[in-house]
């Protein structure tokens, strides 16, 4: 006799196959890790799931945000198994990555590098392929060469536009703004490149100043390497930085005295906030600053203490 497949809780299904991101997360923000974890392996079971392309997408958004890292292996099974659809593998690209360590990373890196190749070998249009969306986001180096093929075939689909037919104003400012999105990714992961490939402190300092100077794209990347796997050296570093740094970190004009010095109090306060962070030991100054100051920095929490989980490091746009 078959056996009877043993399949995810209806409810947990049902949650899935609504938005689960930003404001939406509380709908399944009660599922623990050993929950998902179970659910995860009944689901991935099941045929029909697999092919349900939002509810692989959400499924594998779950395990990232919620960082199950006991599920790394089943991940991994269905990232090299060619059972998704385009946008569920891309989901669980991203999951992969956010549970992989280096090596993996660059294996991820050439799977998204040959995804956005044939996108380029084929001539197809850049937004119709979920993968370029997540190139600056799970790429390396081999993306970023893909990458900029692509960028350089949209420029130059803009430019025969403009030149062949200078009327289709809409067109062209379709193909601009294809161009335009390709060109600050390219520059995003042509950023990420520059710095991972630095000696180690230079890596640190570089890293430190995203984060001090709050660059959109870059800040929860940069503050997710500082905090995770802090050292005695790269505490030092970030410390000189941020003592020694401060002042290129404001604005160079526009402010009063007064805005100045706040701007300059906050961006301290987030400085000494890293360091907490990286369980570095703070300096009788900095720990009196955090007591005077601590109503204020509850109040902005995300801007001194940051979560930066996974989604805003690679889904948030």
């Amino acid at each position: 006799m078959a056996q009877t497949m043993d399949k995810a809780d209806p409810a947990f299904v049902d949650a899935l196959k609504t938005n689960i991101s930003g404001i939406y997360f509380r709908q399944v923000e009660d599922y623990t890790a050993q929950e998902i974890e179970v659910q995860f392996r009944k689901a991935v079971q099941d045929p029909a799931l697999l092919a349900d392309e939002e509810f692989m997408q959400n499924l594998m958004f779950l395990v990232r945000k919620r960082e199950v890292a006991n599920l790394h292996d089943d991940v991994w099974k269905i990232v090299t198994g060619n059972r998704l659809t385009p946008s569920a593998q891309v989901s669980a690209l991203k999951t992969a990555f956010a549970l992989a360590n280096e090596g993996e990373r660059g294996v991820i890196d050439s799977m998204e590098a040959e995804a956005v190749a044939v996108v380029v070998q084929k001539a197809s249009p850049p937004e119709s392929s979920p993968f370029v969306g997540a190139a600056d986001r799970i790429g390396g180096a081999r993306t970023l060469v893909a990458l900029n093929r692509l960028l350089f075939d949209a420029a130059n689909r803009q430019r025969t536009a403009e030149q062949q037919t200078p009327g289709e104003l809409a067109r062209i400012g379709q193909l601009d703004k294809v161009r335009a999105g390709l060109q600050v990714q390219a520059g995003v992961l042509s950023r990420k490149q520059e710095i991972l490939a630095k000696p180690d402190a230079h890596r640190i300092a570089d890293l430190t100043r995203v984060y001090m100077r709050r660059s959109a794209d870059l800040k929860c990347w940069a503050y997710r390497l500082l905090a995770e796997a802090p050292t005695p050296d790269s505490i030092a570093v970030v410390q000189q930085v941020v003592s020694l740094e401060l002042p290129t970190f404001l604005p160079l004009s526009g402010q009063s005295k007064e805005e100045q010095a706040k701007a300059e109090l906050d961006l301290r306060l987030r400085g000494i906030a890293l360091l907490e962070k990286m369980g570095a030991p703070l300096q009788d100054k900095e720990t009196q600053l955090l007591r005077d100051h601590f109503q204020m920095m509850r109040a902005r929490e995300p801007f001194f203490y940051p979560t930066c989980d996974w989604e805003d490091i690679l889904d948030r746009v």
